[in-house]
């Protein structure tokens, strides 16, 4: 009986945290809100750029070379695509093959 008891008190919980929102929101979207959605894909691809970019060690054999490669793929994607998680993803996926499937 207390399983049940706590299963309906965490299903009242998330009920009320995922409809609770549209009920204290307005109706308009805040400027902060529609500035952060905005920025925030350009702001994912730096953070990205620097995670990359954090372990370059410029004394090993073609220092860099991979994540300066991955890095190439972003700006070609973001310039000639312009979807910004295409870019993010497309970056991503080129940097994790290059570090865990290629030797370089």
């Amino acid at each position: 009986m207390d399983s049940l008891l706590i299963v309906f008190v965490i299903a009242i919980a998330n009920l009320i945290t995922r409809f609770l929102p549209y009920f204290i929101m307005p109706k308009e979207i805040p400027p902060f809100i529609n500035y952060i959605s905005n920025i925030l894909p350009n702001v994912i691809i730096a953070m990205l750029v620097v995670y990359c970019l954090k372990d370059v060690n410029m004394l090993e054999p073609f220092y860099g070379l991979k994540e300066f490669l991955s890095i190439l793929v972003v700006v070609i994607l973001h310039i000639s695509i312009k979807i910004p998680i295409v870019s993010i993803l497309g970056g991503v996926i080129c940097y994790m093959i290059l570090v865990q499937k290629v030797g370089i």
